[in-house]
């Protein structure tokens, strides 16, 4: 039966849903990744609103399959005894079309599954048992109309990136070749001093348009903390059989909720005492969730899982349970009847600043 995420969610649970819903934005920000291969290698020199332009010039695709490798170098230095794929890397397999997309990623005790299908998303975590589902934000209302829009200018491409620019610095792309397609690297490093994200890669198909690397790297590291690779790349219609595939029966559900902004808030719908909201804004912003609970003050919730590298903190007279990882920290603690959960791309200093003003 649903359960409300803030009451009962253990610190590995928490690890598997952020892990999961990170990874149902990498893969529909990048459908493909692949590993590099010896083909065919596009112009070097071009600008980066030349190659998107050339990119979008060739067309989409109607979707993508492909073998997959994911990487998790989250934990990279600590012991992690804990068969979770997606705390641990694994591989799998890969499906997307235009508002579909399916993740599998194979696991010694069953596979980790990630499903995107329009506005909705969920996870399943094996060890557990457990399926985390949630609502993803609203996108931005189209046009209505089915026509294929206009492919931008080179000009009107520059302009958008002059604006990105703004927020951070762009490479000059990267003639390779991808898993035996033609393609570029692009890096994108944030110019904010907030967060722990130093820069972002992708590359992509540069007749196709099609994104086929990403990874995501610390601030300050050269390897990335997390990344999805795929070979066997291949290109054509997905049958929508593949994405209409359901949880395992008896599986506990873990309901999700997400604020629509930096600013927003979840309000408690169920009554219980919960809500969610963020601090700060920007990539330093913090998820601050909050429910009610019979637990005593100083207690910490769900007891200290040993095969997570879990830190023990002491938050204004509250022994809580602290996860600092490359790419950021969770803190869970509970104090006068209420029981707290912190996630950011922060350090755990600052969290715990954060947790101490609440």
């Amino acid at each position: 039966m649903p359960v409300n995420v803030l009451r009962t969610v253990s610190t590995r649970r928490l690890l598997t849903t952020l892990s999961g819903v990170f990874l149902a934005g990498l893969v529909t920000a990048a459908v493909a990744f692949a590993a590099v291969g010896s083909g065919p290698v596009p112009a070097a020199g071009v600008t980066l609103a030349q190659a998107i332009h050339g990119a979008l010039q060739g067309g989409g695709v109607s979707g993508v399959t492909a073998q997959v490798g994911f990487t998790d170098n989250l934990f990279s230095g600590a012991a992690i005894q804990t068969p979770d794929p997606l705390l641990t890397g694994a591989s799998g397999r890969l499906w997307a079309t235009k508002g579909h997309l399916r993740l599998e990623l194979q696991g010694s005790n069953g596979d980790s599954q990630v499903v995107v299908d329009g506005s909705s998303v969920w996870a399943y975590d094996p060890a557990s048992n457990t399926v985390y589902e949630g609502t993803l934000p609203d996108q931005p209302a189209g046009s209505g109309t089915a026509s294929t829009p206009a492919v931008p200018s080179v000009t009107q491409i520059q302009a958008s990136l002059a604006n990105a620019a703004k927020q951070a610095s762009l490479s000059t792309p990267s003639a390779t070749d991808i898993g035996g397609q033609p393609a570029y690297v692009e890096t994108i490093t944030p110019t904010s001093g907030a967060g722990l994200i130093g820069a972002l890669r992708v590359g992509f198909d540069s007749a196709h348009a099609v994104p086929l690397e990403f990874a995501v790297i610390p601030r300050g590291q050269s390897v990335p903390a997390l990344a999805l690779q795929a070979t066997a790349v291949s290109y054509g219609p997905v049958a929508s059989s593949v994405f209409q595939i359901a949880p395992p029966a008896g599986a506990q559900v873990v309901k999700l909720a997400f604020p629509a902004s930096a600013t927003a808030s979840v309000p408690d719908t169920a009554g219980n005492g919960s809500s969610v909201s963020v601090v700060g804004s920007g990539p330093g912003a913090v998820i601050v969730a909050r429910h009610a609970t019979d637990t005593a003050a100083g207690s910490a919730p769900g007891g200290v899982l040993g095969s997570l590298p879990l830190e023990t903190v002491t938050i204004d007279g509250a022994t809580g349970q602290q996860l600092p990882t490359s790419l950021g920290t969770v803190l869970a603690f509970t104090r006068s009847g209420v029981s707290y959960l912190l996630a950011g791309s922060v350090s755990a200093s600052t969290i715990d600043s954060i947790a101490r003003g609440l």
